[in-house]
């Protein structure tokens, strides 16, 4: 039986990989394009189809299988995660040289700073204040603005269209189109200025490539990269910080353990990745040749849809899967994906992720929930996954 994809849920805050965990290695199922495919959600056939050549991301042939509307474009025709090697290598080079491990390091004292500024303002307001609102956004986006050279003035505009890019599902495709257009158009006005007045910054070495050598960079291919990198590069780290609190606001012990071992912050943000990532499903594919699975095979030109959640909660890769456990020390969590499309900012959002729970924790002695975790209103499923708004509280000291 062919079942409809997302399935229903109860409760809204319950991450659909906790749902699809349950579900068999490989299930037939009808996208809301009406589209059929596989839903496969065990750990080791989600990493084989990460990463084989053989499962392509190249949706735009007439014909081809979607998940919501042809294409599925993230951004654009020309999004780097719709594309195939050579393209996508071509492209990604160009990329990679300003997210290394090494120079991710390097802005490390300016997240610092740049957290710091924003804990005093949320203690000069005083409790309770939006965690979302006041800290989780604001943070990754002035990181992002800086990387790329886009002015942080302009963080209200291009808000409002990469969040519907992001919740397709709660606008109408007129209306995703439109965000997609305004996108398109605020980074051409960008591309313009960095042309008669470049900088140091990654939208100056893009355009640089572009003007200097076009072979390596088309002007539709210069737009939608910077247009991605803006937005996945602030959207999916907003969800970790925001969704990282709520889980350990519902976790006391594990929330007192990260409070008073530092050690233990780099892996509370693989385990809230794991346990809630942003990146709750993933990216559609299509099998460009037969390839077996651990528990059947997909057919040359079925669809599939590898799920990310799911495959974070295999009991197989992950004894106790469904306990939430900062300490824990298993195989490696797929929330930045695996294989050629890897999460570029990877090593930004840890970094980021880091910094933000050690600086509310701490910064804010009690920091809690200044609301029940029921009244927490979340994404709908087929988005970025995450809190809409997260108001918290802490214990203040009075002054006098």
């Amino acid at each position: 039986m062919t079942a409809t994809y997302p399935a229903a849920k109860d409760d809204p805050a319950t991450p659909m990989g906790a749902i699809y965990a349950k579900y068999p290695p490989m299930s037939r199922v009808v996208f809301p394009s009406g589209c059929e495919g596989w839903l496969v959600t065990r750990y080791e056939d989600v990493r084989l189809i990460f990463s084989d050549t053989r499962f392509s991301r190249n949706l735009l042939a007439p014909g081809a299988p979607c998940l919501i509307e042809p294409g599925d474009f993230s951004t654009g025709e020309h999004s780097i995660l719709n594309m195939d090697p050579p393209d996508h290598t071509r492209l990604r080079k160009l990329t990679a040289q300003a997210f290394t491990v090494r120079r991710i390091a390097g802005l490390r004292p300016r997240i610092q700073e740049i957290a710091g500024t924003l804990l005093r303002a949320m203690i000069e307001h005083g409790p309770p204040v939006d965690l979302v609102e006041t800290f989780a956004f604001p943070l990754p986006t002035a990181v992002m603005c800086e990387i790329l050279g886009v002015p942080y003035e302009g963080r209200e505009r291009f808000r409002q269209w990469s969040r519907v890019i992001v919740t397709p599902t709660a606008y109408t495709p007129a209306e995703v189109a439109q965000a997609r257009r305004d996108g398109a158009d605020d980074m051409a006005a960008l591309v313009a200025v960095k042309r008669v007045t470049p900088g140091e910054d990654l939208l100056s070495v893009l355009v640089h490539a572009h003007d200097e050598d076009g072979d390596r960079l088309t002007e539709a291919e210069l737009i939608d990269l910077a247009t991605q990198l803006l937005l996945a590069g602030h959207e999916t780290t907003v969800s970790l910080i925001a969704t990282g609190i709520v889980l350990l606001a519902g976790h006391p012990d594990q929330l007192a353990a990260l409070r008073s071992d530092p050690s233990l912050t780099e892996g509370a943000v693989e385990e809230i990745m794991r346990f809630d990532g942003p990146a709750d499903a993933s990216l559609l594919r299509l099998a460009l040749e037969d390839v077996e699975l651990s528990a059947g095979v997909v057919r040359r030109g079925e669809a599939v849809l590898a799920h990310t959640g799911a495959a974070n909660r295999d009991e197989a890769a992950f004894p106790g899967a469904s306990r939430f456990d900062i300490r824990r020390r298993n195989a490696p969590q797929l929330g930045f994906g695996h294989g050629l499309h890897f999460c570029l900012g990877a090593a930004l959002a840890r970094l980021e992720g880091e910094i933000a729970f050690r600086t509310l924790l701490d910064g804010l002695p009690g920091l809690d929930l200044a609301v029940p975790a029921s009244a927490i209103v979340w994404r709908p499923p087929l988005s970025i996954r995450g809190p809409e708004a997260v108001p918290v509280t802490w214990a203040t000291t009075k002054r006098g």
